[in-house]
């Protein structure tokens, strides 16, 4: 009899990706979309969990936003990851799943630490402020899920993914990561003329990426192998400067004109790099170099992404008042 997965948030960018790659494999995977269950209710949630008995959870659920949609709704990361968070994990205990994995962030690690980032680190000196809300959430449910580990002998394991990107992104420019924001900004600029993109900070925050992909690759790998681990890293393995991300991006798209960094915006953690060694010594690794990622990245937005966007005008309007 085949293992019953859930993947919670199964229609976001990670949980899409990984019920594709999942069902690939050939797993029995729930239907359990937003308008099916709502993962903040706990009574809903422990209902659920009774009727459908998953053997197999993957919390890949929760608010996720860009810099300063964090900034600016930190109580809102900070309760409603907690909640979901902390009522998947604890249904998943109650009733007896077999694995749980619960992914969680690369923000969870201090503001300022030795790099790249060991496991070890996590709590050992004060988080970035500017995103404390959702790394408070997120460092809530991996420990939760660890003491569980610890305590009751539960198959509980957190990842902490690099920044991702990849197909089923959100693109919104006013609550989007750095990479949907830059595609969409240079993509919009070589198609309607604009002379100028804007790129929010100084440029010189340096970041590690992982396409999406990779890490449905790297859940699948921790979902076939026994981890004595309580979590993980789990890195793309390169390191770049905002401003060589947005200059790859000006290459690849073809856009001709001119960059600016606008200061008055926050660049966040100076520099963020993981040290996935860990993983990468059981036997993972990325396979998706971040030239390759970012060209079919790229093609997405403008094939799938793109055609079917509200009209732009307002935000292409803003752009050509602003380079006059």
């Amino acid at each position: 009899m085949k293992s019953k997965v859930l993947i919670a948030g199964q229609e976001g960018m990670v949980g899409s990706s990984l019920y594709r790659f999942l069902k690939k494999k050939n797993f029995k995977i729930i239907e359990c979309k937003r308008k099916d269950l709502d993962f903040t209710n706990q009574l809903a949630v422990e209902k659920w969990f009774k009727k459908n008995r998953p053997n197999i959870v993957i919390n890949a659920a929760g608010r996720v936003g860009g810099i300063l949609d964090n900034k600016n709704f930190q109580p809102d990361f900070l309760y409603i990851n907690s909640i979901i968070g902390l009522n998947i994990i604890h249904s998943a205990a109650k009733f007896n799943v077999n694995k749980l994995i619960n992914l969680g962030s690369a923000c969870i690690y201090p503001k300022k630490t030795t790099q790249p980032i060991k496991e070890k680190k996590l709590l050992s000196s004060n988080l970035e402020e500017t995103n404390e809300g959702y790394a408070l959430a997120k460092i809530l449910a991996l420990k939760y899920s660890q003491h569980l580990r610890r305590k009751d002998n539960k198959n509980f394991i957190s990842l902490m993914p690099a920044n991702l990107y990849g197909e089923g992104d959100n693109f919104d420019l006013k609550s989007s990561h750095v990479l949907p924001a830059l595609v969409k900004k240079f993509a919009l600029a070589k198609l309607n003329n604009i002379p100028i993109v804007e790129v929010w900070g100084t440029g010189r925050a340096k970041r590690e990426f992982l396409n999406v992909e990779d890490l449905s690759s790297a859940i699948y790998f921790v979902l076939k192998k026994k981890i004595n681990q309580d979590y993980l890293n789990i890195g793309g393995g390169e390191h770049v400067s905002i401003k060589k991300i947005a200059l790859m991006l000006k290459k690849i798209i073809g856009y001709k004109g001119k960059i600016i960094f606008n200061k008055k915006y926050p660049d966040g953690v100076k520099r963020r790099q993981l040290d996935s060694s860990i993983i990468k010594k059981l036997g993972w690794r990325p396979k998706i170099d971040l030239k390759a990622g970012l060209e079919k990245y790229y093609n997405y937005y403008l094939n799938k992404i793109y055609p079917n966007e509200r009209p732009t005008y307002s935000y292409i309007g803003q752009l050509s008042k602003q380079n006059k």
